[in-house]
């Protein structure tokens, strides 16, 4: 099985509000809990080989956003999981980064040709708001998480997601 580092980045704005994509690939889903419609994630990707993680959600940012995070990044949540990704299965081993934001003015137009095939949009999202919404977050806890992350601050370890 193919293995995937990824870096994602929980980049809030200065009311802690989290930026999201909002995407629909039907060839990437977790078997475990298919699901094929659209839905919002956090900033992301694979760690290129010789960069590290942190590194790697800054970087993704800068390239998918235009956004520039404010301060060191903060390890906090783990998750490892196979995905049904593009026609294969890979074994995805994700670190999740809390950042900030400098400025809330995004630009999109640096996304590859992929990235742009399945982004339908972006934007800010409260911890209520994501908890009101009846749309696909991932992780699926994602509200509830936010709402624990900005209340008591980043664990002393990461937290490992299920």
């Amino acid at each position: 099985m193919i293995e995937r580092p990824s870096a994602r980045l929980i980049l809030l704005d200065p009311q802690d509000r989290l930026f999201l994509f909002n995407v629909h690939t039907p060839s990437v889903y977790d078997p475990a809990h298919p699901f094929h419609e659209p839905f919002w994630v956090m900033i992301g990707g694979k760690v290129d080989p010789g960069e590290d993680y942190a590194e790697a959600a800054v970087r993704e940012a800068q390239e998918e956003t235009s956004l520039t995070v404010k301060g060191e990044v903060r390890w906090v949540w783990s998750r490892q999981r196979t995905m049904h990704w593009r026609d294969r299965l890979v074994l995805h081993r994700e670190r999740f980064f809390l950042g900030h934001a400098t400025n809330t003015a995004v630009d999109t137009s640096n996304l590859d040709p992929h990235e742009k095939s399945w982004t339908l949009g972006h934007r800010w999202w409260t911890a209520d708001e994501i908890d009101a919404s009846s749309e696909r977050f991932e992780p699926m806890d994602l509200g509830t998480r936010l709402r624990t992350l900005l209340a008591e601050g980043p664990p002393v370890e990461p937290t490992i997601l299920s």
